[in-house]
């Protein structure tokens, strides 16, 4: 039974998150500033192309597209059909917000750690695993939509 109360709990956690997400300030997040811009180690984002991340990144489920089927124009498109300074700009301040997003839903999944205390650990670790390679995304992702912005201007 603990298991599900674990499940049913990060799914809350996951709609809850995903709605604040919606309704954040865009003036919050400032990809210019900790923590959403690129550390030296970084290099603009280049160091996840050696993780394969321009391969699979892909292959993730995105839930725009999801959201966006359900309810049309409820989230911004995250593909680049124009290549307008406006819509560059959404796209990086996004960005920032899924990240902070990701960073929030895996940061949630240490309650089951209280819900399960036999096995809640395992699925803390896993809730982690799973919202890693989106926040890798999304800072794969900044540092190159920043510097198309950069050329244009």
């Amino acid at each position: 039974m603990e298991f599900l109360y674990c499940i049913l709990y990060l799914m809350t956690c996951g709609v809850v998150i995903f709605l604040l997400g919606r309704i954040y300030p865009r003036s919050w997040f400032c990809e210019n500033h900790f923590p959403y811009k690129s550390h030296k180690w970084e290099s603009d984002g280049q160091v996840y192309r050696k993780i394969g991340i321009h391969k699979w990144k892909t292959k993730l489920p995105d839930a725009s597209v999801i959201i966006n089927k359900i309810i049309p124009g409820f989230m911004p498109k995250k593909r680049l059909d124009s290549t307008g300074k406006e819509k560059i700009q959404t796209l990086v301040k996004e960005s920032c917000v899924a990240e902070f997003n990701h960073f929030l839903g895996a940061v949630s999944g240490i309650v089951c750690v209280r819900i399960w205390k036999k096995y809640g650990f395992i699925i803390t670790i896993v809730n982690a695993l799973w919202h890693i390679p989106f926040i890798l995304i999304q800072r794969y992702n900044r540092p190159r939509l920043l510097k198309t912005l950069a050329r244009m201007n």
